[in-house]
């Protein structure tokens, strides 16, 4: 356990960080994934396993597409995400063909397991002709011969791509919710990033989607180049004012070779201005009846067109089972009573060409992945719940036969005396700006195992190589 004289150093440190860029929903950082041999055989039985011990267990499906139009700047000024420039339909149809294939190594592995979620995201995943949305949702049947019947079925896209025919297409293939990237309404502010979208171009698609009966989830962005709490708060209250009932709000991730970084960093909000506008949309969204489900998704009561799932909500510590399909798609597997070194996170190859050839030569594309001992897989879960603003003391002793009060009793302490936590004996709620601060505290429970896994890369590192006898 971290001493407590370290843990309230290691706070008062990173106060004044930008809270975002450390952002993890699962543990450790992919920096982390360095086997390039990832099991896929041992990894199928384990999931067969899992299911027979767990049979309500779900698995939600993540597709993606690498494309994106073209922006200037590029990547939408911001964008961390691999992506390709978009080359026209007969490059994103022929990339569909490859998905296809990919779903089909996985039908064994899937022909006893329930589909909870799908989430088409990318890239942008309303680049796609509407007939396509057919193709997508007869590959997610296939693949699944269950499907739970809430199912939540999302297609993620940017306002100027949807059409009413589009949308109606999306509709009638099956899926039930469209999740739109707006990132400003403020249109001035969002040319920084060189997109093109109008206000006009987010009504029409949110008028389209109550039309037909689609839920609709608007991302938006705080912490903006030249943004500030009161046009932040204008945003917020025209999506209030066109009926938007899921609203997710979360902090701008500056780094990379951005242009926001490189260009427009003199721009951004400081970040203790970033810290008021948390408190400040945090405080006019509950005013206006949305509940606060996680560090960033804020959600109203009433939508006729609602799911029971909400995206990136988790409690408990059963099956974990999140399979990625596509470029640089990501999963996650693993349950508690597998026992230690059987729970997996691994990433398919975000080269586009090396992931085409892997499944041209009949091989999963997967480029790296990392075997969870049974600590790395508590950590990941325990991010996941923390993400949710709270964790279950009663189901993490049940998965793991250790209180996390009393595992982690120091940060959780240090937390409460700040504000930012509330121990209570069933669970642990971040409460205050405890959810701003969710990436701090997840790094933080993580710290001991992280210092572990930084020993491990230099130890790798400073291996001498084998000789090579000429």
């Amino acid at each position: 356990m971290l001493d407590s004289g370290f843990v309230n150093d290691y706070i008062d440190s990173h106060l004044d960080k930008r809270q975002v860029n450390k952002i993890q929903h699962g543990f450790p950082s992919p920096r982390y994934w360095s086997e390039l041999s990832v099991p896929m055989d041992e990894i199928a039985e384990d999931r067969h396993r899992a299911r027979k011990m767990n049979p309500r267990s779900v698995v939600n499906l993540y597709v993606g597409v690498p494309y994106c139009i073209r922006t200037n700047p590029g990547k939408c000024g911001y964008c961390l995400f691999p992506v390709e420039e978009f080359q026209g339909n007969a490059a994103l149809e022929n990339y569909y063909t490859y998905v296809e294939r990919e779903a089909d190594l996985y039908r064994e592995q899937m022909s006893d397991a329930i589909l909870g979620a799908v989430y088409f995201g990318g890239g942008t995943s309303n680049l796609y002709r509407p007939e396509v949305y057919h193709k997508l949702m007869d590959l997610v049947r296939g693949l699944f011969p269950t499907i739970y019947p809430q199912a939540d079925l999302t297609l993620e896209g940017i306002p100027q791509l949807f059409s009413r025919e589009k949308m109606t297409a999306i509709r009638d293939a099956g899926m039930n919710r469209i999740s739109m990237g707006v990132q400003q309404v403020n249109e001035r502010l969002n040319r920084l990033s060189g997109r093109q979208q109008t206000t006009r171009h987010v009504t029409n698609a949110l008028e389209w989607a109550r039309e037909l009966g689609l839920a609709a989830n608007v991302d938006i962005i705080f912490g903006w180049p030249q943004q500030t709490t009161s046009s932040m708060l204008a945003d917020l209250e025209t999506l209030v004012s066109w009926g938007v009932y899921d609203i997710t709000h979360y902090e701008l991730n500056v780094g990379g070779p951005t242009d926001f970084a490189l260009n427009r960093f003199h721009e951004l909000p400081s970040t203790l201005s970033n810290l008021e506008m948390y408190r400040a949309s945090r405080d006019f969204l509950t005013d206006q009846g949305y509940e606060q489900v996680t560090a960033y998704n804020f959600r109203k009561p009433g939508d006729p067109a609602a799911r029971p799932y909400e995206e990136g909500v988790m409690h408990g510590f059963s099956t974990m089972d999140t399979l990625g399909l596509g470029y640089a798609a990501i999963t996650f597997f693993g349950d508690p009573k597998l026992g230690d070194g059987h729970a997996w996170s691994f990433i398919n190859w975000h080269n586009l060409q090396r992931y085409k050839d892997s499944l041209d030569n009949g091989e999963f594309p997967v480029e790296r992945g990392f075997r969870h001992t049974m600590v790395d897989w508590r950590l990941s879960m325990l991010f996941r719940n923390i993400f949710s603003l709270e964790v279950s003391r009663p189901d993490y002793r049940d998965a793991f036969d250790i209180d996390v009060y009393d595992e982690f009793a120091t940060i959780w302490d240090a937390l409460a005396e700040r504000g930012y936590a509330q121990v209570e004996h069933d669970r642990i709620r971040l409460v205050g700006d405890g959810p701003f601060y969710t990436p701090m505290i997840q790094t933080l429970l993580a710290e001991e195992r992280y210092q572990a896994l930084r020993e491990r890369e230099v130890s790798r590192s400073k291996k001498p190589k084998p000789r090579v006898l000429a």
